[in-house]
């Protein structure tokens, strides 16, 4: 009984063994950067340091965050954006693991978005199990598409770096000029204050024994990380044609309307002012350079453009009396009612009908907010103040009905219910909510107050559950948001560079989302319609260009349609290398297995030859 104990005892340990090895041999890495951060001492701020540490567990795709102390922001929202833009942007199956991120401080430091570019780098390098540089760090923002914007605080936080002895660091391109007031003689305060410049690079260099680079996208950050090129390749955007006939045909009806116009002011002999005629030309040769590249989105905005004022000026000089007014008025809102109602039942599936429904539920709730604002002042308003509005209202209800056409546009599949939309809509809420706090804090509430009109009409709407619109409203605040941002220290010298490589970043977003099968239709839209602006509005043009970044890459929100988006069977093993490590402790474990076999063989072996000697003694000593 005992030796059969013994054995039962020593097969449970040699199992415990096999398991503990094999655990042993999965036991997972930690990933570790350098963070550089700034602290608020009240009248300024100094630089610090700061450790952030990832470690992946088999698990589905969640995010825990933990802070040693708290910052004075949520970086739990730009934690996660990060790791979604990581995950997106390289292609990496993130489904099948859970991210503990770490971020340890010696005191309270200002979190939020400026950690993003770090967070979304290490993110990569983990997931890919690449080998790099801990003495090289980010300080710098992550954005849609990839791409890298900058922060505050970047001379305080090289001089941090330079102390806690790294040896590169990267920022934002276009952020390494800086200006700040000096006094330049400490005694003589009645000399006032200069403005001085610093370039970051220089001063680091000089007097920091420190590298600084500039980088644009998530690749470049990997590469001076890693010292690899992954997804290096510019690629091309494909023109999807199932948009541009649904397009041109918008941009036809709306510059259709053009014309009617026009005849109805020849016919009533109406003889425009200077100042419509001269902009309604400008629109008309913006018009012919839009379609002499076949830019229909730009091409359609001129022609609206057109359609209102020249519009304005037939109801201004006919004199319309003011019960014509209210009765067009009357007109627009059973049409709205209606068109609600259609649209109440309005399935969406793919990400360019998510789209046109966004922008549908924008304009048309432009057009309320406008009919609003006429039956609460109509009393009031006069000739021309009624001629201008009762003509926007016409034309933008009109646009309404135009962009209707893109709800049925084919693509992939996802699953846009109400839950989802919801969830996406806090997410966006969130991020936009964290730019607006985090630029507030180096700019000033006043250079930002229009982004929190936005956040609140975003945060409205969904409470009223119209979560299209919240979605449009909230990543028009981020998009404008990250704009202040990234222009922030830009010299007009090289603010045509800095504008060329975010049209690069966004045609490289909008190509990886139209391979893919979710084609962004307003991300195109307004990324053509930027390129129209570069020559003669450069920041409205980069504003554009956000709002192009930020509706690219909308389907990292939603679970794509037939796929296993929230298995409850856990994938320990999906990477090369886990597969390594299990074959590793499983040999491991079998090789000490058959150690104990034969070990234990031996001792039965020597327990019965020792039995067998005995025996023979016996016998000697019977006889």
């Amino acid at each position: 009984m005992l030796r059969k104990f013994n054995h039962c005892l020593l097969w449970i340990l040699l199992l415990f063994v096999l398991i503990s090895t094999s655990a042993l041999a999965l036991q997972n890495d930690v990933y570790h950067l350098k963070l550089l951060a700034v602290q608020d001492n009240g009248e300024n701020y100094t630089g610090s340091t700061a450790d952030l540490y990832l470690e992946l567990i088999p698990g589905h795709s969640r995010v825990f965050l933990d802070t040693f102390p708290l910052t004075k922001m949520d970086t739990q929202v730009s934690t996660r954006f990060a790791k979604e833009i990581a995950c997106k942007h390289f292609q990496l199956d993130c489904e099948n693991y859970d991210f503990i991120y770490t971020i340890k401080s010696g005191s309270s430091i200002i979190g939020g978005p400026s950690a993003g570019a770090a967070i979304s780098a290490l993110t990569a390098i983990a997931m890919l199990d690449l080998n790099y540089n801990q003495d090289i760090t980010i300080t710098a923002t992550i954005n849609s598409g990839g791409t890298i914007g900058p922060v505050g605080g970047v001379k305080e936080k090289l001089e941090a770096a330079s102390k806690a002895g790294l040896k590169k660091i990267m920022i934002s391109k276009g952020s390494s000029k800086i200006k700040f007031s000096h006094s330049p003689d400490q005694t003589e305060e009645e000399n006032g204050k200069e403005e001085m410049s610093y370039d970051l690079i220089e001063y680091s260099k000089n007097n920091l024994s420190l590298e600084v680079v500039e980088v644009m996208d998530i690749d470049e950050v990997v590469y001076q990380l890693t010292g690899k090129k992954i997804n290096q390749e510019q690629k091309e955007i494909t023109k999807n044609l199932e948009y541009q006939e649904i397009m041109q045909r918008l941009q036809k009806s709306l510059c259709n309307r053009t014309k009617i116009i026009r005849k109805r002011i020849k016919s009533s002999n109406i003889k425009l002012s200077k100042e419509t005629l001269n902009i309604s030309l400008e629109n008309d040769f913006n018009f012919q350079l839009a379609m002499n590249e076949t830019n229909y989105y730009s091409a359609a905005s001129f022609c609206f453009s057109n359609n209102i004022i020249l519009k304005k000026e037939y109801y201004l000089q006919s004199k319309l009396p003011r019960k014509k007014f209210i009765d067009q008025f009357k007109v627009l809102e059973s049409k709205i009612n209606l068109l609600e109602k259609l649209l109440a039942n309005q399935e969406i599936s793919t990400i360019s009908s998510l789209q046109a429904m966004m922008i549908v539920k924008e304009r048309l709730n432009d057009v309320k907010e406008q009919v609003k604002e006429f039956n609460t002042k109509k009393e009031t308003l006069n000739n021309e103040e009624l001629s201008s509005l009762l003509s926007y209202v016409e034309e933008r209800y009109y646009s309404v009905l135009s962009w209707k056409e893109f709800l049925d546009m084919s693509g992939k599949r996802f699953i846009l219910k109400k839950e989802n939309l919801y969830n996406s809509c806090l997410q966006k809420i969130s991020e936009a909510d964290e730019r607006y706090q985090y630029a507030s804090i180096f700019l000033g509430q006043l250079a930002v107050f229009n982004i929190q009109d936005k956040i609140e009409l975003a945060k409205e709407s969904s409470q009223k559950e119209e979560y299209e619109l919240c979605l449009i409203k909230a990543i028009q605040a981020k998009a404008e948001a990250n704009a202040i941002l990234s222009s922030l220290g830009v010299t007009e010298d090289v603010f045509s560079e800095f504008i060329d490589s975010k049209i690069n970043a966004v045609e490289k977003v909008i190509s990886e989302n139209s391979i893919e099968g979710t084609f962004p239709i307003m991300g195109y839209s307004y990324y053509q319609y930027a390129k129209s602006l570069t020559e003669t509005q450069k920041y409205t043009a980069l504003i554009y260009l956000e709002y192009a970044l930020e509706m690219s890459d909308l389907s990292i929100y939603f679970p794509e349609e037939g796929k296993d988006n929230n298995s409850n069977i856990f994938v320990f093993f999906n990477t090369n290398r886990d597969i390594l490590f299990l074959l590793e402790g499983f040999i491991a474990g079998v090789l000490l297995t058959l150690i104990i076999f034969m070990v234990e063989k031996q001792w039965i072996k020597n327990k019965n030859k020792h039995k067998i000697n005995i025996k023979k003694v016996s016998k000697k000593k019977t006889k």
